[in-house]
Order: C-alpha cells, then structure tokens, then sequence
C-alpha cells in the first residue's frame, strides 16, 4: 500500500496542514518525504500519524471486498440502468465506514459524478468533480484512467468538446496500465465518439465509432450498438455520404425498435429530419420531425426539454421554408407555450425572430442586429450567428446598407469556412 499518498488524502480531507499533523511527531518536511513516497517510514510512526487522524491503521491497510460492489455500481449507471445504479448506490452509502478508505472513497466520488451526471443532476456533478480535483496527486495509474475519463465527461456536458477530447485521450493512455473489461474499453472508444464528432473532428469519430460498436455487438449489446450507429449516421452526413448515414439511422431505428427505446427513437428521427432539411426534402424533414416528437416524453431532464426544444425550433423552419406561415405560427405557439415551464433563451430568440419575420413587424433588423447576434456570439453558437449573418447581410443589402451588408456577409463566410461540418443531434 502506498501510506503517503493515503496520509495525504486523509489529512486533506480533514482540513490540516503538514505541520498540525506532524506537530510532536515528526518534522514537517519528513512527513512531506512520507506524502510524495521519497521514504518508508517506521511502522511505529504511521501508526501514530493515523492515530492522530481518527483512524485505524491496520483496518486503512485493508484491500475491502466493496471494491467489487463500486465496479458493480459503476457498470449500472455506464449503461444507464437507472433503477439499478439508485439501489447499488443506497446500498454503499451503508458501508460509510469501508468508504473511509482512500482508494475506495476515491472510486465512490469519481463514479458518483457520472451517477450524478445520469440523473441530470449536473451542478452538484460539478461540485464533486471540483472537490475531488484536491485529492489529484494521491492518485494511482487506475485513479487516473477514470478521473481523465470523468472530466472528459463533465467537459462534455459543458460543450468543451475539444477539451473533453483531450481528456479522454489521457484516458486512453492510462487505460494500457489499468486492468479493465471489455465494456468499460468500449465505454470510453464510444465517449471518444462522441466527443470527437461534437468538435468536429469527423473522421476520428468514425473510426472510434466503430471501435466501440465492434466490442458492443461481439456482446449483443444492442442498445449501445444503436447508439453507435446514431453517431455514425450523423458522421456520414457531415461528410456528405447520405447512403451510409441513413443506413446507420435505419438500424438504429430498428434496434431501438426491438429495445423499445423511446429516446433513441426519437433521436433517429430528429436527426433523419436534419438530414431531409439539409437535402431541401422540407416534407419529409417535416414528417421526420413530428415522428421525433412522438417519442417525447414530459421529462425533468434538461437535455429532453432541450432536445423538444430543438424540435419544435426545426418544424418552425421546414414550415416556413415551405410557406405555410400558418403552420409556422402554430408552431411557435406550441414552443413559446413549452417556454412558459422551461425557459430557454435561444429558442426565445429563435420563436420571436420568425414571428417578427410573418408579420413583417418593422424592429425585425434591429432585433436580429442588438440582440440575436451577440447571443449566439457570447454563446459561441456558430450555427446561429451564420444563419442569422446571412439573413442580416440580404436584409441590409435590400436597404442599400452595403457596407453593413458585407460585414455581416464576412462574418457568415468566415464561420461557415472554420465550421463546415456543422450538424447533428448526439445523445
């Protein structure tokens, strides 16, 4: 056992500095040689560092069989067996005494942001994560594996999909010094996946996509295979091979539904609807649209109210593109209406600005210039600011602005320029 890192964690944890728990033991400089592992300390001396911590040093030294119970734990909530991973976890947070050891209190905290994250509870996921980060250089090559892998996740869900990366890729490299199974290697090819495609880095995403579906149908693992190929889907439509794209929609439409799986359904056909929209197919978008919206469910996660959201914004546009003004106007009815209970200020913007755009209402550039725009520009939304460019620069060249005209017209081609894989709706 590695007693300095565990000295470390323990005297952090209760808030001492080096010198209150060395004070009439040792000196404060060889208890940090006793933390950074530069020297073995007598038996004798450990047992009275431990004692003045509260703890017991032969019951610390212990390998508890909870471990297992963590990994178990953890399983659950990586394939989002809900009602397992609430039982597993009520049942470990009984045993707070073998908790009390680093290594296991450790691996509790780590899997406990992505249970965390699992039940959409992200602000105190964060909070963990950030209390956690103090116990960073106690930690050992598998502590490692599984904290880069957590952070890549908690990055993702702060759409820093670009650091969220680079912290699954140390992941990865900690991952050929730690002991893992089969599915958690799969695990993480399919956050690579998923990551990678969200920053665009499109062909590193096929290929970590297809690592993880390999692993996941050598073990009929049906639901995360559909989840595979939802990724794929989108990846190919980026790169333009429709073919393949709706290939990959289609069987995961067909595995979600065997599984019965209401959320991949529904993301099957949002992204079916993107791709149709993208091909000028308006009706189908449209048909593809409201067939998303039938596997919506009423739902306390924000991810659901923002994925309705996005539906409704997407059925707003294939109307109108349609001119069915009508049929856009009910729709934004149907939005502003989800807005009152779960309020977005994108999609205030988004509603507002095709309401003004029917009715012709007079402050339409204006709006578009002093408030969409830099919205979407302090959000770093580039899809938005393109699309709402474009509409600016014609607006403004109708009105002879040229110069205005061109400015925004830059702005739109410069971003469509950096960001040209823009697309695509992932779990």
């Amino acid at each position: 056992m590695e007693y300095g890192k565990a000295l470390r964690f323990h005297r952090v944890k209760q808030g001492l500095t080096q010198n209150q728990l060395a004070d009439g033991i040792i000196s404060a400089a060889y208890l940090s040689k006793i933390e950074n592992d530069q020297t073995v300390p007598a038996i004798e001396v450990l047992e009275l560092l431990y004692e003045r911590l509260g703890i017991d040093f032969n019951e610390s030294a212990l390998d508890h069989p909870s471990k297992e119970k963590l990994k178990e734990w953890y399983e659950a909530i990586v394939f989002k067996r809900k009602d397992e991973a609430k039982l597993l976890r009520d049942e470990l947070l009984q045993q707070k005494n073998s908790l009390g050891s680093h290594q296991l209190y450790i691996f509790y905290e780590l899997f406990s942001i992505r249970y965390l994250l699992l039940e959409n509870e992200v602000e105190e996921a964060y909070e963990t994560w950030g209390n956690l980060r103090q116990h960073k250089d106690t930690f050992d090559d598998e502590m490692e594996f599984y904290y880069h892998l957590i952070t890549g996740l908690v990055k993702y869900y702060q759409a820093h999909f670009n650091e969220a990366f680079q912290e699954l890729m140390e992941a990865k490299n900690y991952s050929s010094s730690t002991e893992l199974e089969g599915w958690e290697v799969s695990d993480l090819y399919y956050l690579l996946a998923l990551s990678t495609s969200q920053a665009n880095h499109t062909s590193a995403s096929v290929f970590y996509a297809d690592q993880a579906l390999e692993i996941f149908q050598s073990h009929y693992d049906l639901t995360k295979s559909a989840d595979c190929h939802i990724v794929q889907g989108i990846n190919y439509s980026r790169l333009k091979n429709f073919a393949k794209s709706l290939e990959n929609f289609h069987l995961a439409r067909k595995i979600a539904l065997q599984t019965n799986n209401n959320v991949q359904l529904r993301l099957v056909y949002l992204n079916i609807g993107t791709l149709e929209s993208g091909l000028e197919n308006h009706q189908s978008a449209i048909n593809n649209y409201k067939n998303s919206l039938e596997y919506n469910k009423e739902s306390t996660s924000t991810f659901d109210h923002m994925e309705l959201l996005t539906t409704i914004h997407s059925l707003v546009i294939e109307n109108y593109k349609l001119g069915d003004y009508s049929g856009c106007l009910k729709w934004i009815d149907i939005g502003e209406e989800k807005l009152r209970n779960f309020p977005a200020q994108a999609y205030e913007y988004h509603f507002i600005f095709y309401r003004k755009v029917i009715n012709q209402e007079n402050d339409l550039i204006e709006f578009v210039e002093a408030d969409v725009i830099p919205y979407f520009q302090s959000k770093k939304e580039h899809i938005y600011i393109i699309r709402y460019s474009m509409f600016l620069a014609d607006q403004l060249e109708k009105q002879r602005m040229y110069k205005k005209s061109s400015s925004y017209l830059r702005l739109a081609i410069q971003l469509l320029n950096k960001h040209s894989q823009l697309g695509g709706i992932l779990l």
